[in-house]
C-alpha cells in the first residue's frame, strides 16, 4: 500500500463557472465538504498520509489548505491554461520522493469502497459499471489489462467500464508516464497531454496496468452543471 497521493487539481473549470467561479473545481461543497476535503479525509481512513496537490487555477486556495497540515504539499502548474493534465502529474512527481504513488482527480467524488479497491494493487486504475452520466472515459481491457480508453466510445473495441480518476502506480510506471510527456513535448512543442488517455495508456503497451473492476461503484465526476446536478442528487451519508 502506497503512502504518498497526488491529486490533479490544477484546472480551471470553465464549464462549472456559473457555480464556482470564485474557487477551483476541487473546491467545490457536496453535503458541507469539499470534493478535495473529502478525498483528504478518506486516504487518511486508508492508511495514506502525504498528500500533494497540484494547484493551478487559483492556487493561493489550495496553499492555505496546506497551512493547516503539515503533511500536505502543494506544487504548481504554472502553465495550467495551456497544457494538460499529464504536465501537473509530471510537476508532481518532479518533487515528489520516489516511491508508487496514488494518483487521484480533484473533481470526483466517491464512494467509500474506491480506495481500498485500488490500494492494494500496483500499476492499476479504477473502472465502475455504467453512469449514464455524460462526458465518460470508456476504458477497454482485456484480462483485467488496460489495453485503450477514449472518451469516443467507437475508439475502443472492447468496453469493460468507465474510467474514474484514480490510478495506483509504482514509481517505474509513473516515471515511464513522465518520460511519455517529454517525448510528447518534444514532437508536439506544447503540452496538452492528458495523464489517462494520453500517457497511462502508452506505458500500457509495455507495462501492464491492470483494470479493477467496481461494477456498481457510486461516484460523480464534476465537470459542468448537469454533472453537478447529479452528484447532488445522490446521498454520500452513508458512503
Amino acid at each position: 500500500m502506497t503512502g504518498h497521493a497526488i491529486i490533479l487539481a490544477a484546472g480551471q473549470g470553465v464549464r462549472l463557472r456559473a457555480i464556482v467561479e470564485d474557487r477551483p473545481k476541487g473546491l467545490i461543497e457536496i453535503g458541507g465538504e469539499t470534493l478535495v476535503g473529502r478525498s483528504i479525509r478518506l486516504l487518511r481512513a486508508a492508511g495514506v498520509r502525504r498528500i500533494t496537490i497540484v494547484a493551478g487555477y487559483l492556487a493561493e486556495q489550495y496553499a492555505r489548505l496546506a497551512v493547516q497540515d503539515a503533511e500536505i504539499s502543494v506544487a504548481t502548474n504554472g502553465a495550467f491554461a495551456t497544457t494538460g493534465s499529464m504536465a501537473s502529474l509530471a510537476a508532481a512527481l518532479f518533487v515528489t520522493p520516489a516511491e508508487d504513488v496514488l494518483v487521484l482527480e480533484s473533481d470526483i467524488i466517491y464512494d467509500t469502497r474506491a480506495l481500498p479497491s485500488i490500494l492494494p494493487i500496483l500499476d492499476a486504475t479504477l473502472v465502475s459499471g455504467p453512469t449514464d452520466a455524460g462526458d465518460e472515459v470508456w476504458v477497454d481491457a482485456i484480462d483485467d489489462r488496460l489495453r485503450a480508453m477514449s472518451k469516443d466510445r467507437r475508439q475502443v473495441s472492447s468496453v469493460i467500464g468507465e474510467f474514474v480518476g484514480i490510478t495506483h502506480l509504482s514509481r517505474a510506471a509513473a516515471d515511464a508516464m513522465r518520460a511519455e510527456f517529454g517525448a510528447f513535448v518534444a514532437a508536439h512543442g506544447h503540452g496538452r497531454m492528458d495523464y489517462e488517455t494520453g500517457a497511462l495508456v502508452k506505458v500500457a503497451r509495455r507495462v501492464p496496468i491492470r483494470t479493477v473492476l467496481v461494477p456498481d461503484l457510486q461516484w460523480g465526476e464534476i465537470d459542468d452543471e448537469r454533472h453537478y446536478a447529479r452528484v447532488t442528487s445522490m446521498d454520500w451519508s452513508e458512503r
